[in-house]
């Protein structure tokens, strides 16, 4: 099954003169281990599309299923369960916890989601950093890491309870073009490696060409490329 179906899904926000349409009736389907790339103006509703896709963000109407689980329908607490369960999110402002080292940045994610940090989660948050080349720097803190190294943590970060769907959000806007290039293609590589789905937002053009697809929204309608 896709690790995301949107059907139909709307997003409205105020009413009458005030209304804004800031997703209009988007269809979007994405595969397993298939890394989409979305690009689009300022206002065009892509932090919007990202938002609700990572069940932050309900839609006005329509239909969202991760790894075929509709969460349209889902109470405040159950969404909550299934972020922490099926989503990883890369944010543009990394957000590591400053006082926690790379490795407790990975492992606060179990605990957040209340389950005892073991030597199973040590392990694989161990093995996360370690094929994302910071195997030297797990106890490292964030502010003894350079930015690409942040980004990698947080890309560990979001892989580590192992979710269908890995949603992105301009990984490269603070690096330059070398370390924006190493970026993607560990994003690429993670995604592929372990048949996550990932959605990429970015403004990057020096970036467009990792991703399988190209899909473009403009005034919260998507357009293929």
């Amino acid at each position: 099954m896709p690790a995301l179906e949107m059907s139909k899904v709307r997003k409205v926000y105020g009413s009458g003169e005030e209304e804004v349409v800031a997703v209009d009736d988007v269809d979007l389907t994405i595969e397993n281990d298939e890394m989409l790339t979305l690009i689009g103006p300022s206002g065009s509703g892509k932090t919007t599309l990202l938002t609700m896709a990572g069940a932050l963000l309900r839609p006005t109407s329509g239909s969202i299923k991760v790894g075929g689980q509709e969460i349209t329908d889902l109470d405040d607490k159950e969404l909550s369960s299934f972020r922490r369960e099926q989503i990883g999110f890369v944010f543009q402002a990394v957000n590591l916890v400053p006082f926690l080292t790379a490795e407790e940045n990975l492992l606060v994610v179990r605990q957040l989601g209340g389950a005892s940090v073991d030597d199973e989660a040590r392990d694989r948050a161990k093995t996360l950093l370690e094929g994302l080349g910071l195997g030297e720097r797990c106890d490292r803190l964030p502010s003894k890491l350079s930015g690409g190294q942040k980004q990698r943590v947080a890309i560990g970060r979001a892989l580590m309870n192992d979710p269908a769907l890995m949603l992105v959000d301009e990984p490269t806007s603070s690096l330059d073009t070398e370390l924006g290039q190493q970026v993607m293609e560990l994003i690429r590589t993670e995604v592929k490696s372990r048949g996550v789905a990932a959605i990429v937002v970015t403004h990057d053009e020096r970036v467009l060409d990792f991703g399988d697809r190209l899909v473009r929204i403009v005034d919260g309608v998507l357009e293929s490329n």
